[in-house]
């Protein structure tokens, strides 16, 4: 079977569903066109497994996209010194959001619910993740809600713990996916390049056995 999202089953089942009824009653011109819709769903809502690459500890991308930035920041939960990353996801790609690195989220900030602090100016029209690693090292991860269209399903809140790679959510159609790292982060990652969530290699975090393993070859 195709694989499908599980934030897309209702709509590919349900839609799926009626023109199976169309048919049967001899609309067949609606019917035809609810089969078609349902193939359009199957095709937004895909959800391909993807192959982690070998490296044990590398940040991997958290969407399907092309990087827009690399800079110099701060982040907004911790008010560290971070690098920035800015991915615009493909419009025709596929929409789940992955975890960059084995993590537990430590804060969540979403407008207008689950948090009573003031945001970060950074944050705002943001959901934002903080994420903190076994080595304690922080990073933070957000999708900018003031692009339109848009369809948000991420369920992920404060204590949840997610492996390398693994899905957070599904998040549609085009956003701008923003990724805050430690300063000292080696980062491979340039603009313009293309990646794919939950597989490509962005970097590896500082004190991780990668970023050792750098080091004492340079």
């Amino acid at each position: 079977m195709f694989p499908v999202a599980p934030e897309g089953r209702l709509f590919v089942i349900g839609t799926a569903w009626l023109a199976v009824i169309t048919l049967l009653f001899g609309y067949t011109e609606m019917g035809f066109f609810l089969v078609t819709l349902a193939i359009a769903f199957v095709l937004l809502f895909r959800d391909f497994v993807r192959r982690l690459p070998p490296a044990a500890l590398g940040l991997v991308a958290p969407a399907d996209g092309v990087v827009q930035s690399v800079e110099k920041a701060r982040d907004p939960f911790s008010g560290r010194p971070a690098r920035r990353i800015v991915i615009r996801q493909r419009a025709l790609g596929e929409y789940n959001l992955h975890a960059p690195q084995e993590a537990t989220v430590t804060q969540r900030y979403w407008p207008g619910k689950g948090t009573d602090e003031e945001p970060d100016p950074q944050l705002a029209g943001h959901l934002a993740f903080a994420f903190e690693t076994d080595e304690e090292q922080v990073f933070s991860l957000a999708l900018d809600l003031r692009r339109w269209p848009r369809f948000i399903r991420v369920g992920a809140i404060t204590g949840n713990r997610f492996g390398r790679g693994k899905r957070l959510g599904f998040a549609g159609f085009g956003l701008d996916v923003i990724l805050w790292v430690p300063e000292k982060t080696h980062l491979s990652a340039r603009p313009g390049q293309r990646v794919l969530g939950g597989s490509d290699l962005l970097g590896s975090l500082p004190g991780t056995r990668e970023d050792g393993a750098r080091a004492a070859t340079s």
